[in-house]
């Protein structure tokens, strides 16, 4: 009984030239980019400062965001700013990392950004993701 109406609700919106089309759904989602700022001792070996770039790519704003880092020449992670550390149970070298209270809400197509200094490694980019909170 209920197909039936609502088919018969349907035929008599076309009839009259009258589509229903579904509001579209807002999406959630960011992206990471990763960046090295400064290197001291001639080498990112020796030290280096990164920041991650968090952007809302989203169609509605994120209330939150957590970035995942994994390196796999070494580089360790000795400081970070503008982002909160989170606990990471898995391979070495696998860093997350989330919004500090001031800096969680990113509106549609915006971004925010966090430090991080570096030790270690031969110098190359980690593998990055990020995942609204």
């Amino acid at each position: 009984m209920i197909r039936q109406t609502i088919a018969t609700a349907a035929l008599v919106l076309a009839t009259a030239g009258i589509t229903a089309v579904p509001a579209a759904a807002d999406s959630i989602g960011c992206t990471a980019t990763y960046t090295i700022t400064t290197v001291w001792g001639g080498s990112q070996s020796h030290g280096a400062i990164a920041q991650v770039t968090v952007r809302n790519s989203g169609s509605s704003a994120i209330k939150g965001w957590r970035v995942s880092l994994r390196y796999t020449d070494g580089t360790v992670v000795t400081q970070v700013g503008g982002a909160v550390s989170l606990p990471v149970i898995g391979l070495p070298g696998i860093y997350a990392f989330g919004n500090e209270s001031y800096n969680g809400d990113i509106p549609m197509g915006g971004s925010t950004a966090f430090g991080l200094m570096t030790s270690g490694g031969g110098g190359g980019a980690p593998s990055i993701s990020c995942t609204p909170a």
